[in-house]
């Protein structure tokens, strides 16, 4: 399993986690919610996982240009494209100079990068104004949170420890209310957030597509 497709996993479980927190803490939703949940998992891999931010937004921007699904005219969904260029200008616009290579090398410039610079920012610190109630204090134990990871061998090859971590990680930081559990699952969907029985599940199906398009990378 290539570490690619881990980083972009890691966005969709962020993703997924965005719908959580919207939906369980009852947030204002001043838009169309797929939007709200990336910019929600860019910020957060961010916030969480700085290091690895670029690595990560690198593979979800190539795993959804290679998807490379078009918007329906009334679909809550932008196009494909659009998530991968939405996500790099939300990180480049965080930190300009530690970013510009990703800017460079997605064609991010002019324009186009100054816009990113002028309201990434403005989106991150609504965001941080917005989860800080609800996230975990340092010195708290964690008790509303479990991972199950499926006796499949995809989803086996995925599970590394580091990876493991990185989604308990994740997970854990948001003082959840009610226990919610991230399921990697053997089956043919995708990704999911499922209010009734506070469920994230990611299908193995969608962890083979992701390491077609990104495992030779």
């Amino acid at each position: 399993m290539s570490d690619a497709t881990r980083n972009a996993m890691l966005h969709v479980v962020a993703h997924e986690i965005g719908h959580a927190v919207l939906r369980e803490f009852d947030l204002p939703i001043l838009g169309p919610e797929e939007g709200i949940a990336d910019d929600f998992a860019t910020l957060y891999i961010y916030s969480l996982l700085p290091d690895r931010a670029e690595a990560i937004i690198r593979a979800h921007a190539r795993q959804s240009m290679s998807d490379g699904q078009d918007a329906m005219m009334f679909g809550e969904h932008p196009s494909d494209d659009q998530r991968a260029g939405r996500a790099i200008c939300i990180l480049y616009g965080q930190n300009p100079d530690q970013f510009a290579k990703l800017a460079s090398d997605f064609g991010l410039d002019g324009e186009e990068a100054d816009a990113c610079r002028d309201f990434a920012p403005e989106i991150a610190r609504s965001w941080r104004r917005t989860l800080a109630p609800y996230l975990m204090p340092d010195s708290a134990r964690v008790t509303e949170v479990g991972l199950r990871v499926a006796e499949d061998p995809v989803l086996q090859a995925l599970a590394t420890q580091a990876f493991v971590n990185d989604l308990y990680k994740l997970m854990a930081s948001i003082d959840w209310h009610s226990r919610i559990t991230l399921e990697l699952d053997q089956c043919n969907g995708t990704a999911s957030w499922a209010r009734n029985g506070r469920r994230i599940r990611i299908c193995s199906a969608y962890v083979q597509r992701f390491e077609a398009q990104l495992g030779s990378e």
